[in-house]
């Protein structure tokens, strides 16, 4: 950050981690791109205030003391810190994550929760661990990195993930932020050809758990639904647009204007003409 460049070991770990040493930023104001790891971050020494917003939610901590920041892969945003801080850093795969959860969640879905300034013993010890091993490596150092990033990513499945909270529905269903997650990915691939595996990867489950649980917490199976969405942007298209039929098909997924029109009138009771003079 503020052009400092971030001096990560030369060891790749499984499932994609690095780590890095101690390193020192100074106060900067940016904003921070979404990374496809987790960063895991122990800060050793901090001054100021850390400020960020994410998903349209401000959060706000003091960075003085030794604390720990966490933030999930894919999440970025403005950042602010005004004061010093000595750091190092763990970028966790997040298939290094799913390999630990499967022994621990039984197939359920999971998030990291973002942490601005976590006090926790248990990880502050083993990002400690991990600082020194990466500092001055010992004798059978990767086979003790290894076993140090398995125990981190059990400590960061326990105390902060959603697994650790009961966000999950007792009825089996996904939880709301699942709905959100997964509806606002197919909103985004409305005219992409979407598989039930992509929309299951979107809370890391299986295809069956995944299908399941959302018809639970919709009422509607998963194609159904995204069905739904697309019948829905076209209305919107052919009533406030002058696009072809052919074009709208094409926005909504749909190779041929044949198989739109059918899905229209089925949904519609009309063809996608009449709904267009109807308006």
């Amino acid at each position: 950050m503020a052009g400092r460049v971030v001096p990560v070991n030369d060891t790749l770990l499984a499932g994609d981690t690095r780590i890095s040493g101690r390193w020192t930023h100074l106060p900067f104001e940016t904003r921070v791109q979404p990374m496809r790891q987790h960063i895991i971050a122990a800060v050793h020494r901090g001054s100021g205030r850390a400020t960020a917003r994410i998903d349209g939610h401000a959060f706000m901590a003091d960075m003085a003391g030794e604390c720990s920041t966490i933030i999930p892969r894919g999440q970025g945003g403005p950042w602010v810190m005004t004061g010093e801080a000595t750091v190092s850093n763990v970028y966790l795969g997040h298939e290094r994550l799913v390999e630990c959860a499967d022994q621990l969640a039984e197939g359920r879905a999971f998030e990291l929760l973002l942490r601005l300034r976590g006090e926790d013993p248990r990880l502050a010890s083993i990002l400690h661990l991990i600082c020194a091993e990466a500092e001055a490596p010992g004798l059978y150092g990767t086979l003790f990195l290894e076993h140090a990033v398995d125990l981190l990513c059990v400590q960061l499945l326990r105390s902060h993930s959603t697994l650790s909270t009961r966000e999950r529905r007792d009825t089996g269903g996904l939880a709301p932020w699942q709905v959100r997650k997964v509806v606002a990915f197919m909103k985004e691939r409305l005219g992409d050809e979407t598989s039930l595996q992509d929309l299951a990867n979107v809370v890391s489950m299986t295809r069956f758990h995944f299908c399941t649980a959302f018809r639970r917490a919709t009422g509607m199976a998963p194609h159904e639904y995204l069905t739904m969405l697309r019948m829905k942007r076209a209305k919107e298209l052919l009533g406030s647009t002058e696009l072809a039929v052919g074009d709208v098909a094409e926005v909504v997924g749909y190779g041929s204007v044949s198989s739109f029109s059918t899905a229209f009138r089925r949904h519609a009771g009309v063809s996608p003409t009449g709904y267009r003079r109807l308006r």
